[in-house]
């Protein structure tokens, strides 16, 4: 929460002014609030064939999905530009509704940037972050935290939220929280690596952002600009030649 105090009355004008200043100066793209109405998503990428709906109605690049419409995958994985300026990718056989709270109906959604989730009958409410909700079913789903932090509040105890940070997850069960446990590293390392990181051409993060965290969160690996991970390739023995042997 932003804090302006004055040290002497301002008239109206002035007032107005050094509040946009104060905001400009001290909110970036990753500290807008989480709570910032989300009421369109362009379709900004498609990859893996042309299998993205828009209401059921086969869409392209930069259509548009308003308020209460469903975007939905099939064979292919898409990428989305919120009206807010936040982005999304959604992977195979997925589908979200665009809303207040995008609300993952089936598979796998990307968000970067504010922008609050909804699964499984829970509510993600951001502070400048890169997550992953995941559906799996009716019932089930998984909230995944690359950087930054969520709150994470059900629908029966709005008052009460669980706060996982990066590198955590916590699971949903028919609207009940699990306990808030760390990925491991092959776990971090799957998800850097599939389906809603890899492929992919326009980026959902400012430059090096994705980098810095899959460096942090995998210490020792190799990490590209776009975030992938990947082992070091170790090197190969050196045969020895022993005088009087074939080899």
């Amino acid at each position: 929460m932003l804090s302006l105090s004055f040290s002497s009355p301002l008239a109206p004008t002035s007032r107005l002014l050094a509040i946009f200043l104060g905001v400009s100066a001290s909110v970036s793209l990753f500290a807008l609030p989480g709570q910032a109405q989300i009421s369109q998503a362009v379709v900004q990428e498609i990859i893996d064939g042309n299998q993205v709906y828009i209401q059921e109605i086969p869409a392209k690049v930069d259509d548009k999905a308003d308020f209460g419409q469903v975007v939905l995958t099939k064979e292919s994985r898409a990428s989305l530009a919120f009206n807010n300026g936040a982005a999304g990718r959604l992977g195979h056989n997925a589908s979200v509704t665009v809303g207040q709270c995008v609300e993952v109906q089936q598979g796998e959604l990307l968000i970067s940037g504010p922008v609050n989730g909804c699964v499984a009958g829970i509510t993600v409410a951001v502070k400048g972050t890169v997550y992953v909700l995941q559906k799996q079913d009716d019932k089930s789903g998984t909230v995944k935290v690359v950087e930054g932090t969520v709150q994470v509040t059900t629908a029966d105890k709005p008052g009460e939220t669980v706060e996982v940070k990066a590198g955590e997850q916590i699971s949903i069960l028919r609207g009940i929280l699990g306990s808030v446990i760390p990925m491991t590293p092959e776990e971090i390392v799957a998800l850097l690596s599939g389906q809603l990181f890899s492929g992919f051409q326009i980026p959902v993060t400012p430059d090096g952002l994705l980098q810095s965290a899959c460096s942090r969160l995998l210490p020792g690996l190799s990490c590209s600009t776009t975030g992938l991970p990947s082992y070091p390739v170790p090197s190969l023995p050196v045969p020895i030649s022993i005088p009087g042997l074939p080899f």
